[in-house]
């Protein structure tokens, strides 16, 4: 199975993620003075030095019609993304606890009696709105990359891909610039800054009970910008799934701590555990009445175990005296 459709689903159900309730604030620019005129004309002084250009961080889960990634893994680079026309309820998630760098994410389930009818989808008050549907924002264009991408709409659902990249797509420590023109809404420009492929220590992460999990990578060369987000999913098929997300210093070492990995596993457990680490910039802007945003990532995937569970397809994946449960894809 390919890693890409994981990849976006954690990315934007955490948002990858997860992704945090509020954006970090915007860094300044080197010297604060405004651009002279010349500048103006020729390059704006504040995107022409990846060092210093501002980053406003992610959009919140209330705000965020759309995004976009730059992406690059072991195998593939890509860019996609989508702006829709409102946000989709269940993307917000609730923080069920916070610990450190990590917070646990839950998505809920809106409840509307009668059900919503076909194109309608439940609000959280128990109100049926139109469902978000995916805009024709124009042309996206994103440069700063080995090979310049520009994008149309593609149907159904107005989405943008590229998958021609080569890989990796940028020379680390780039400026990257996604413009969006010529659609529905007004111009908008993102800026990322392309980050060093992430070398983790070890993709196999084992998880046991009451003890913290620590995660260490190579940490980048000075002056980097980027931040390392890792994200842990482990009740693929609950009802009201839960995950983790933790968002590290990219300092070479994270921990997650064993409180926060008791109170996770005691949602439960289900599917074959699943988890991601990425080294990332993000950016973000107004759209519409809504928000959108860039991530530039060099993403990972770790091999998941937790002690004493078991996750399988059929009985013969299980130890001696348990059966599968197929729908839950847990040995029991």
């Amino acid at each position: 199975m390919s890693r890409m459709p994981l990849l976006l689903t954690v990315l934007i159900a955490c948002g990858g993620k997860d992704a945090p309730e509020t954006a970090p604030p915007t860094t300044p620019t080197e010297t604060g003075a405004p651009p002279t005129e010349s500048e103006t004309e020729s390059e704006p002084v504040e995107t022409a030095d990846p060092s210093v250009v501002p980053l406003d961080g992610v959009c919140t889960f209330a705000s965020r019609w759309g995004s976009f990634y730059v992406d690059e893994t072991l195998d593939y680079a890509y860019v996609t993304g989508v702006v829709n026309d409102g946000v989709v309820p269940i993307s917000i998630l609730t923080n069920v606890t916070s610990d450190g760098e990590c917070t646990i994410w839950r998505r809920e389930n809106p409840y509307c009696s009668p059900s919503c009818e076909p194109g309608f989808t439940c609000d959280f008050d128990g109100t049926c709105i139109p469902y978000p549907v995916g805009q024709d924002i124009g042309t996206v264009t994103v440069d700063g990359l080995v090979q310049p991408s520009s994008m149309e709409p593609l149907q159904p659902g107005n989405t943008y891909f590229d998958v021609t990249l080569p890989n990796p797509p940028w020379a680390p420590g780039d400026l990257v610039t996604l413009d969006i023109e010529g659609g529905v809404f007004e111009p908008v420009r993102l800026h990322g800054v392309a980050p060093e492929p992430l070398d983790v220590v070890s993709s196999s992460w084992a998880i046991q009970q009451g003890q913290p999990f620590t995660l260490a990578w190579d940490p980048p060369e000075d002056g980097a910008r980027t931040e390392v987000v890792l994200s842990l999913s482990i009740d693929l098929h609950g009802v009201t799934p839960s995950s983790v997300e933790c968002r590290f210093a990219d300092d070479g070492e994270g921990t997650v701590s064993a409180s926060v990995l008791e109170t996770l596993m005691g949602y439960g457990i289900t599917g074959f555990p699943m988890g991601n680490v990425v080294r990332r910039t993000a950016d973000s802007a107004p759209i519409g009445g809504g928000c959108v945003d860039l991530i530039a990532s060099s993403t990972r995937f770790g091999d998941v175990t937790i002690e004493g569970y078991t996750p399988c397809n059929r009985d013969e994946e299980c130890p001696k005296g348990q059966t599968c449960n197929e729908e839950l894809q847990r040995c029991e």
